[in-house]
This record gives structure tokens, C-alpha cells and sequence, in this order.
């Protein structure tokens, strides 16, 4: 029983600890939204100045620099 009840905790703590890269956005905090891309998608120009939009896996897919309209 006491088996039981600690792989129902483990499993019970995984769910909630444990998302989909879809369930929350990928960009960070310290990340700005800076124009749309070509293909309609949001750009963001991350920490260190890449350029960048979060395709359909969820996922940065880096542009060019001068993508990104923003200082």
C-alpha cells in the first residue's frame, strides 16, 4: 500500500510539474516583441540580440537581425 501511494505522489507531482513546450510561451521575460515576420509570425529579439519568432512545435526559429524592429 505504501507503494502504491508514493508512485500515485511521483506521478501526481510529474503531471504537474511536467508541461508541453505548447502550454507556455517560450520566449523569456527579458525578451521584446519586435515586429511580425514575413510569414505573419511575432518576432522577439532576445537577451543577447538574436532575432527570432516560436514556430508551430514550439520552438525559436532565428531570422536575421535586421528582422527585429526594435533597439
Amino acid at each position: 500500500m505504501k507503494k502504491l501511494f508514493i508512485g500515485l505522489l511521483l506521478i501526481t507531482c510529474c503531471h504537474l510539474s511536467c508541461s508541453k513546450a505548447g502550454d507556455r510561451p517560450i520566449e523569456t521575460k527579458s525578451d521584446t516583441s519586435c515586429g511580425t515576420y514575413k510569414n505573419g509570425q511575432q518576432l522577439y529579439k532576445g537577451s543577447e540580440g538574436g532575432c527570432y519568432y516560436v514556430n508551430s512545435k514550439g520552438n525559436k526559429t532565428y531570422v536575421e537581425r535586421s528582422a527585429c524592429m526594435c533597439n
